[in-house]
Parts: structure tokens; C-alpha cells; sequence
């Protein structure tokens, strides 16, 4: 397995708090967005994109920003739409059920649970527009809504 060094730097966000989650997190070099400060988390995700383009890197990005304490679906933050826009690149849905069971939210407690993954057909970005972020992520939500079982989708 060939492990890619990347280069770019990032604050650290809330997981990197966690008791050995966050060891592994920056052990692994996982690249951190501030949410903190929205212009530093612009600028961030800009040069995210250059790496991936640059590197031929694949992100994963969790777009609630956060988990659940129900296990349902939140709204959808806007910067994997902005990290789309920025590299080209196509989106790849990978819808996971089951987390809330295995990871409760505020414990760092994880219990043996049942997950499924669905990963979804690729979505091209490389005509995508500025002015329609909240159409594409309304648009992806969707998605995950149709593919979630009924106790995870939202209200």
C-alpha cells in the first residue's frame, strides 16, 4: 500500500481532541479545516483542492460537519460543494448507516454495531456553477435521504 505525504497544513479541528482518534487523525496526516474562521476555511478548502488536483488525491469529507445525536440526517455544510467547484473533480456519495449506534455523539465510547455503506454513482462537477451551490447541495442531500434507512432520514 503506497501512502501519499501531503503537504498542506490546516488548524486543528474537534476530533484531533479525541483520545486516540485524534492521535491517528494527525498521525495519518489528514488534512483539517478550521470551521472556526470561515475566511481561513475558504482559503483552506482552496488549497485542499490544489492538493488533491496537484497529488491525484481522493478526499473523504463527512458534509454534516458534525454527527447527530439521533442518528438522523442534519443539513448539509457547503464545503464539499466549494472543494468540488474549486478541483472539478466528481463527487462519489458513500452513504453510512448505522454510526450513531456505534459512536454516540459527546461519548468516546465505541460499541460493536452494524454499518452499512453504499457508495452511489459518481456525480461529474466539472460544469457545475458558483451561483447553484444550494441547488448541488440540495441535490446531494437528496441522495442520502433516498438511500438512508427511514429512522436516519430527517424529520
Amino acid at each position: 500500500m503506497h501512502v501519499q505525504k501531503v503537504s498542506v497544513r490546516f488548524r486543528a479541528c474537534q476530533i484531533v481532541w479525541y483520545p486516540l482518534f485524534g492521535q491517528l487523525y494527525v498521525l495519518a496526516n489528514h488534512l483539517r479545516i478550521d470551521r472556526s474562521n470561515p475566511s481561513a476555511a475558504i482559503e483552506s478548502m482552496k488549497e485542499v483542492a490544489r492538493a488533491l488536483v496537484k497529488q491525484n488525491l481522493s478526499l473523504i469529507i463527512f458534509p454534516e460537519g458534525t454527527r447527530s445525536k439521533t442518528g438522523r440526517l442534519l443539513p448539509f455544510k457547503k464545503g464539499f460543494i466549494h472543494i468540488a467547484l474549486q478541483s472539478r473533480l466528481p463527487i462519489v456519495p458513500m452513504v453510512v448507516s448505522g454510526t450513531h449506534l456505534a459512536w454516540r455523539k459527546d461519548s468516546l465510547r465505541v460499541r460493536p454495531a452494524p454499518l452499512t455503506v453504499k457508495y452511489l454513482r459518481p456525480i461529474k462537477t466539472e460544469d457545475w456553477e458558483v451561483g447553484k451551490i444550494g441547488e448541488y447541495v440540495d441535490m446531494i442531500h437528496g441522495l442520502y435521504v433516498d438511500h438512508l434507512p427511514e429512522s436516519q432520514r430527517p424529520l
